[in-house]
């Protein structure tokens, strides 16, 4: 799933990406297409409005199987005609455009609608400008514009194609790092979904083999089934106990929890959390000390403050060994509050250190302990 998400991120952003650049390109492209063919309007109209009698041009060799007359680098060939599209004076020289070749782009030019044009199938641009008793005709070679426009075409297409390698190459990085998080998530999910599966096997075991205990004695009393009864209820409990807590943790992954700001006497909170679990490390055979300072005050959610210290305390107290100590520290720092907990009980190892936070997790794998459901921390 993970790898198909993977190659979906990167086909839709590489088709979005090659989109952006297809548009760019051809804007480009048009941008730099209209500013030559802007710049040769321009050239062809100043020819057009002005006498160049001196200047003799060559305006190349024609082809004349496909009768393509072209006009060297620079070359213009300017006439002016009257209203009858008589030739009447040759501004600048045809050089090996035969006469009636000339005559005939003259005509097609006049009868034109256009000033400015293109006349394919003799590689010319053209540009007339009306003088009263006709025309001025200038002329100008376009099969150099169209190599030029063709080796920029060509040139932008291999960049375009060289820069969707590289950005392919980085949306496939990019995708990797991106999934990571998704890709944890997953495997958290599926992790917490073994786990909760094998957390609740154990009191469900235990309640059914209860169940058929008291249904194979039916002629026994209550008082003498009570020891089922109460191992039922008790691990009931602990069902009960282990299902609300997945359901908070999910209430508060999938919603935004509130957050109810108002000051907290932190000091009375610990005192009275420690005085709580005194029993509690009694029975467990833990000495329970706090060193608490006191009128420490902080803003806050009272219910999730007294929810962290239960916490910490409770697992403080658990992992302390019998004969063990179990501490809670509470003091001033500089402009902050430090909670913390102590125990003399066997340090957890480096490798598990990481983990601590994660559902279900626990140093003890093989969780014989019976001590928790390894949430806590989660929440």
């Amino acid at each position: 799933m993970i790898k198909k998400l993977r190659k979906r991120f990167v086909r839709l952003s590489m088709v979005m990406i090659a989109i952006v650049l297809i548009v760019f390109y051809l804007f480009t492209m048009a941008v730099f297409f209209l500013g030559v063919t802007e710049n040769v309007q321009k050239t062809l109209r100043n020819y057009s409005s002005e006498s160049y009698y001196s200047q003799d041009v060559d305006l190349g060799v024609g082809n004349e199987e496909n009768k393509n007359y072209t006009v060297d680098d620079s070359s213009i060939c300017v006439v002016s005609v009257n209203e009858a599209n008589t030739i009447l004076v040759l501004d600048i020289g045809r050089g090996h455009i035969p006469q009636d070749v000339l005559e005939h782009v003259v005509g097609l030019v006049t009868a034109s609608d256009f000033d400015f044009g293109l006349l394919i199938k003799y590689n010319l641009f053209y540009y007339k400008t009306d003088v009263g008793y006709g025309y001025r005709i200038a002329f100008a070679d376009s099969s150099h514009y169209y190599t030029y426009l063709r080796d920029m075409l060509y040139a932008d297409g291999v960049i375009f194609l060289m820069a969707l390698l590289v950005l392919y190459v980085i949306v496939r990085q990019l995708a990797k790092m991106f999934i990571k998080p998704v890709q944890r998530s997953w495997e958290q999910q599926q992790n917490f979904i073994a786990d909760a599966s094998h957390e609740l096997k154990t009191p469900l075991t235990v309640i059914l083999a209860n169940c058929d205990i008291l249904q194979s004695h039916p002629d026994e009393s209550v008082s003498d089934q009570m020891k089922w009864i109460e191992s039922t209820n008790e691990e009931a409990s602990h069902m009960k106990e282990m299902v609300n807590k997945m359901l908070f943790l999910a209430k508060n992954e999938n919603t935004k929890p509130l957050s109810f700001a108002e000051a907290v006497n932190i000091s009375e909170l610990a005192t009275r959390i420690v005085l709580q679990f005194e029993p509690v490390a009694y029975e467990a055979g833990v000495r329970l000390e706090s060193e608490i300072e006191d009128g420490i005050q902080v803003t806050g959610d009272p219910t999730a403050i007294n929810q962290i210290i239960h916490i910490l305390v409770d697992n403080a107290v658990k992992y302390a060994g019998i004969g063990g100590v179990a501490t809670l520290r509470l003091k001033r720092h500089k402009k902050t509050v430090l909670l913390s907990t102590h125990n003399t009980g066997a340090p957890i190892p480096p490798e598990d250190l990481p983990h601590i936070f994660e559902r279900f997790y626990r140093s003890d794998k093989a969780r014989t302990t019976g001590m928790g459901y390894g949430l806590g921390l989660a929440i």
